[in-house]
């Protein structure tokens, strides 16, 4: 019985080491899977990541392509600006020779109103044109305000002037003086009023028929014109040459040169 007794407590307390056994060993697997986890999860974020300097390449790049990007744009924003730039002063051009030709293809003189024999001198009329400056009277005149007392008769003057600019840079203009009504002198007063900038020169020709019926092929081109002289009393050349030399919208050191022709329609003066 004895025997029995210590066969059966053996056999008990070999079941239970086995057990516990197993269980250790259970414990130890999962002890152990839970490190291999943790360090498995550990290297997925580490793979993850970003490192101090693939930030630091990034942001360096990222800083090269925005200063690159940058540099573009203000390239052309600067062009976009310089084409503008030059797109005004040719159609400042354009309007300035518009305006010259569009006023003297209305000039006009009479032999009415003027008399230095009379003790008063209502107005005057004529033309006066030379190299760089012509004066005239013009029937072109529109008026500016409601009800304002004068015809549509005025007198125009075209030549270049120095003035201050915006910045007080003084600068060479072509200017435009008109005065209404016409008074004893069709050569002053008014108001003056800048037309182009950038003027380099402004030269002017007057063509006279008569000179051109001289001979076949004769050039009938002139450099003044007065209508008080006795070559020209009481007419008007039928053509005027127009060269304006101004500063070249590009830059270079060559100037632009504008050259255009006025048409006047009425040559004679009028006698009503």
């Amino acid at each position: 019985m004895v025997t029995f007794g210590l066969s059966r407590f053996a056999h008990q307390n070999g079941h239970v080491a086995y057990w516990r056994a197993r269980g250790n060993r259970h414990m130890r697997g999962a002890y152990r899977t839970q490190s291999d986890s943790g360090r498995s999860h550990t290297k997925k974020i580490f793979r993850t990541g970003m490192t101090l300097i693939e930030v630091m390449i990034t942001v360096s790049l990222l800083a090269v392509v925005m200063a690159l990007a940058w540099g573009s744009y203000s390239i052309a924003v600067s062009h976009q600006q310089r084409v503008q730039d030059i797109n005004e002063r040719l159609h400042g051009v354009e309007q300035a020779v518009n305006r010259i030709v569009r006023d003297m293809s209305t000039a006009f003189m009479t032999k009415h109103g003027y008399d230095e024999s009379q003790a008063e001198v209502r107005y005057k009329t004529g033309f006066l044109g030379e190299r760089d400056r012509v004066d005239f009277t013009s029937m072109g005149y529109v008026r500016m305000f409601r009800n304002e007392k004068v015809g549509d008769q005025s007198e125009i003057s075209y030549y270049i002037k120095d003035m201050r600019n915006d910045d007080g840079d003084l600068e060479t203009y072509l200017v435009r003086r008109e005065q209404a009504p016409i008074n004893d002198d069709f050569t002053r007063g008014g108001t003056i009023l800048p037309l182009l900038e950038h003027v380099i020169s402004f030269r002017l020709q007057y063509w006279d028929d008569e000179k051109a019926d001289v001979s076949v092929g004769s050039d009938g081109w002139v450099d003044t014109w007065d209508t008080e002289h006795t070559d020209y009393k009481d007419r008007l050349p039928s053509r005027v040459k127009i060269e304006i030399e101004i500063e070249d919208p590009l830059g270079t050191d060559t100037p632009m040169l504008v050259s255009t022709q006025a048409q006047i329609h009425l040559t004679k003066a009028l006698d009503f």
